[in-house]
């Protein structure tokens, strides 16, 4: 298997993975057809798909160089559509944009047709007749790709330090390493164009092995760093399924308590972000409930008590308000709301999303901890303290 057909193979795997997300938004529509697009130029760099379109088309006309290089310019067009679209979101020259890839289509066309051709192909710079138009062709090509490589280099390096994640970052920093080595790849074509043209020398293996050792390079990274972002998505889906596992527990205990504050609307369950946010709120409400069912010395005494079973100082609090939430639960049911008294703080409150949900998996570990189960059946949760409450103060 060549080194051509392992290339075109893995470009197609990726956009045939991206090809579904093609009607989802102008971003993923972009993206897809870059990696058609990539993964179609490509393909006809395979010899045996280059002999194929050769014998329907005809050696003399050697089409698969033409369709290769036309969809190489539709690809750096969608892939600069994709990178505005996820850097700049409110657009960038986008008539400018419009205008350069509407005249260089048609100019390679005109080109292309024009160049002088041999057996072997397209004849090269300086040589027979009509050598100028194989000039001019390389020429349009080579400046569309290269400048758009430049602009898309530059707006994904500089996206890089805006990502949120580090999944996000390496995908930006890989389509700005694929998109540098295009540029490279547009720059050492002028250099040996202009060396051929200023001394009558050529290096057409030495050109063709840099070529291709610099394109291929760089659509495979673009192709990879085109995968990290969806996969850092994948990747906060798992981590929102997981947080969500671990909470599910608290929150059938909390809502058990108090189900009033459980939402009526169904949520699918594949929704797991959604069904996230949802489990929080109904956890945050089913303790600002709860919390009505004992006193602030509770708490107290519950931090006392993780203090002497020897809980960190960073769990101190967690642990103690899983305490309070757990004695709440046991009480509710069979009492009334605690009147004349000062109630115990959330620990939710005044927190960012990443601190709130890390604060709430501590709650969550905490209270079906060993240390909570005894503090509560140790007679100094609130469950006792209820009664003495009511009988002081009544119902």
């Amino acid at each position: 298997m060549t080194t051509s057909t392992i290339v075109a193979s893995a470009l197609w795997v990726v956009a045939l993975w991206r090809l579904p997300s093609i009607r989802h938004s102008h971003k993923q529509r972009a993206l897809a057809l870059t990696m058609v697009s990539l993964a179609t130029a490509m393909t006809f760099e395979v010899p045996q798909v280059r002999d194929v379109v050769n014998t329907l088309a005809g050696e003399e006309v050697r089409l698969p160089p033409l369709l290769k290089h036309l969809l190489g310019v539709i690809s750096a067009a969608y892939l600069l559509d994709f990178v505005i679209a996820v850097v700049r979101p409110k657009g960038l020259a986008r008539r400018t944009r419009l205008i350069a890839i509407g005249m260089t289509l048609p100019l390679m066309l005109t080109f292309y047709g024009l160049a002088n051709w041999t057996s072997s192909g397209p004849i090269r710079i300086g040589e027979g007749r009509a050598a100028l138009f194989p000039v001019l062709y390389m020429a349009v090509f080579t400046i569309y790709i290269g400048l758009a490589m430049i602009v898309a280099t530059t707006l994904f390096l500089g996206g890089v330090r805006l990502s949120r994640t580090v999944l996000g970052k390496a995908g930006l920093g890989l389509l700005g390493l694929g998109t540098l080595l295009g540029s490279l790849y547009a720059i050492q074509r002028v250099t040996f164009v202009v060396i051929h043209l200023s001394t009558g020398t050529s290096y057409p293996d030495l050109e063709n092995s840099l070529s291709t050792l610099l394109k291929q390079a760089a659509v495979l990274s673009i192709a990879f760093g085109l995968c990290l972002p969806p996969l850092s998505v994948a990747v906060d889906y798992a981590r929102s399924w997981d947080t969500l596992r671990r909470l599910k527990p608290l929150w059938r205990e909390l809502t058990g308590a108090v189900p009033y504050v459980v939402l009526k609307t169904a949520v699918r369950r594949w929704r797991i972000p959604f069904r996230l946010e949802r489990c929080v709120i109904e956890i945050e409400d089913a303790s600002l409930a709860l919390r009505e069912y004992v006193s602030l010395e509770m708490y107290e005494k519950a931090q006392d008590f993780a203090r002497r079973e020897g809980a960190p100082d960073e769990d101190v609090d967690a642990a103690a308000e899983a305490a309070w939430l757990r004695s709440a639960v046991q009480c509710a049911p069979a009492h009334q709301p605690l009147k004349g008294v000062e109630y115990p703080p959330l620990g939710v409150t005044d927190r960012d999303r990443a601190s709130e949900l890390a604060w709430l998996l501590k709650v969550a570990k905490a209270y079906r901890s060993a240390a909570v189960v005894e503090f509560c059946e140790s007679g100094q949760s609130s469950a006792q303290q209820h009664v003495e409450w009511n009988s002081n103060y009544g119902r």
